[in-house]
């Protein structure tokens, strides 16, 4: 079973990638930096949790999935959608070159995982 908590998508970083490796970002008194998430795509969630959980956040989250040759979520602005599970919570962030040297990170979502 999955929850949502009811937090409001956010803008938490706007720049330069490499300000963006040193930044420290604190979330529901989690201190989360981009190393945490950076290589956990969405797709890799599938073996964690249970399909009608996943299906549930790709839903309300209103992801899009582009299936080239890897199956990649992307957000509205076409960032790639990365999670990061601590416990029973799942966050989840969209992280990419938004612009030529600009990247952006957003928090898309936090989840209450119940198995």
């Amino acid at each position: 079973m999955i929850k949502k908590t009811e937090i409001t998508r956010q803008k938490l970083f706007d720049g330069d990638e490499q300000e963006c490796l040193k930044e420290i970002f604190e979330i529901e008194n989690q201190k989360i930096k981009l190393i945490d998430f950076y290589n956990s795509p969405l797709r890799d969630l599938k073996k964690e949790i249970d399909n009608e959980s996943f299906e549930t956040i790709v839903r309300e989250s209103e992801f899009n999935v582009r299936n080239s040759f890897i199956e990649k979520y992307v957000s509205e602005e076409g960032l790639e959608i990365h999670y990061l599970k601590k416990n029973d919570i799942i966050y989840l962030f969209s992280y990419g070159e938004f612009q030529p040297g600009r990247y952006m990170l957003f928090l898309e979502g936090i989840y209450h995982y119940i198995p």
